[in-house]
């Protein structure tokens, strides 16, 4: 297969992945959030407002507020915001008023802390499949990074921002603070769903040791385990003696294998066990979806 096939092969996968990902936030929205006056923020937070007042379809209405913010994200940041958030925002949106306006399915529950927690739980999963695909929802994503260009607020703060706004707006509008919190808990399940799904589970650990025995263990290391070791050139501040911290990045199950090596061969070394939730390169798959074109 050439590159440019490759290349377009991927294309086609990440439409199909925005396209299931845009389905199961419908799902999250329709079935659960929405009918129940809970929301995780964004345009769907607005749209859950206009459908209870005025009944305006929340497909519809997400899509008329989408679209102008869309022509806006194209004219100040360029093709970032091109075809694949087109693509997403259409089809939450279409997906949405199937199962509520054509379909006319009934709420999965009526219960506001089942809706916050099991929505959150499906809208981070959409979600994480949509930015897999090198998707948006458009929406408060293009919002955020207007913010973040014009005030200088940090991405994080800005997405924070502008839902906290949303939620505690529906607190207002519905005479509810129970709502707020039922909406800071789907906000909460959501983002780290969506963590999660781009992230993977964290499965592999990052050991650091400084051992004088470090070629040794770096020896058994590589025969035993079956893991590359890097050795990174140090100094003892203490001594201000040369040596070499070793540093390798291994499975779970591995873990309890290195240690004992260590123990065996200098009991007195010093090792440091990290979590890795970002990783790529040789010898790894690849943990995350880099988002350029």
């Amino acid at each position: 297969m050439s590159e440019r096939d490759k290349i377009k092969r991927k294309n086609i996968m990440d439409y199909v992945k925005i396209l299931f990902g845009s389905f199961i936030m419908a799902c999250a929205l329709m079935f659960f959030l929405i009918p129940n006056k809970v929301s995780a923020g964004g345009v769907s937070g607005i749209s859950t407002i206009l459908y209870h007042f005025y009944g305006w379809p929340a497909g519809i209405t997400m899509l008329a507020m989408n679209i102008p913010l869309f022509i806006i994200g194209v004219k100040i940041f360029g093709r970032k915001f091109g075809l694949k958030t087109l693509w997403g925002i259409i089809w939450i949106s279409v997906f949405s008023d199937l199962i509520n306006v054509i379909f006319k399915l009934p709420p999965a529950t009526h219960d506001p802390m089942l809706a916050a927690v099991y929505g959150g739980l499906l809208l981070g999963i959409g979600l994480g499949i949509l930015m897999k695909g090198r998707g948006t929802t458009g929406g408060s994503d293009i919002v955020a990074r207007i913010i973040n260009k014009y005030f200088h607020f940090s991405l994080g703060t800005s997405f924070i921002l502008i839902d906290t706004v949303i939620i505690v707006t529906m607190g207002i509008v519905f005479k509810n603070i129970d709502l707020i919190l039922l909406c800071m808990i789907s906000l909460a399940i959501s983002s780290k769903v969506v963590d999660m799904i781009i992230e993977g589970l964290t499965s592999e650990r990052a050991i650091t040791i400084i051992s004088e025995k470090w070629e040794i263990i770096s020896h058994r290391i590589m025969d035993e385990v079956n893991r590359g070791v890097t050795g990174l050139d140090s100094v003892g501040m203490h001594t201000h003696k040369e040596k070499k911290t070793l540093y390798c990045v291994v499975a779970t199950r591995q873990i309890e294998h290195i240690r004992r090596i260590v123990k065996r061969e200098d009991p007195v070394a010093f090792v440091t066990i990290a979590n890795v939730s970002i990783m790529q390169g040789e010898g790894f798959r690849e943990r995350t979806t880099l988002n350029e074109e």
